[in-house]
């Protein structure tokens, strides 16, 4: 159990490390699991993403898309009002959505839905950014 939590230690120290100066010059991920509804109506808020630059786009990358018709996704701010465009949002692979209005240092969160016409609902897995990455 020590050698594990030395490991754990050593690499968190790492992973901080990089964090750091990763945060300051770059934008990040997010990992965010959300429930989605059936007929593309809601979606649960995941996990939150701060805008680190002026990007006009946004950045999706499916993890886990459990449904056979596929999900579009946009980014919100926390009063679910649209930031960005819709966009496809694929599996290990990253789409970027257009006209992002969002505003540097903000919070914001990936709205997932699934196809009008999906008739179950769903729990994705994704990773976002609400800059280019």
């Amino acid at each position: 159990m020590f050698k594990f939590l030395k490991r754990g230690a050593i690499i968190g120290s790492a992973l901080l490390g990089l964090g750091g100066t990763g945060v300051a010059s770059a934008a990040y991920w997010t990992v965010s699991s959300e429930s989605v509804s059936e007929r593309g109506r809601w979606s649960s808020y995941g996990s939150a993403n701060v805008k680190q630059s002026n990007s006009n786009s946004a950045s999706f990358n499916g993890d886990v898309l459990p449904n056979s018709f596929g999900y579009n996704v946009r980014l919100i701010n926390g009063n679910a009002a649209g930031r960005s465009n819709y966009v496809g949002l694929v599996k290990d692979t990253t789409t970027h959505a257009g006209n992002n209005t969002g505003k540097r240092n903000y919070y914001y969160y990936a709205d997932v839905r699934s196809q009008t016409y999906e008739p179950h609902s769903s729990y994705v897995k994704l990773h976002f950014s609400s800059d280019y990455k």
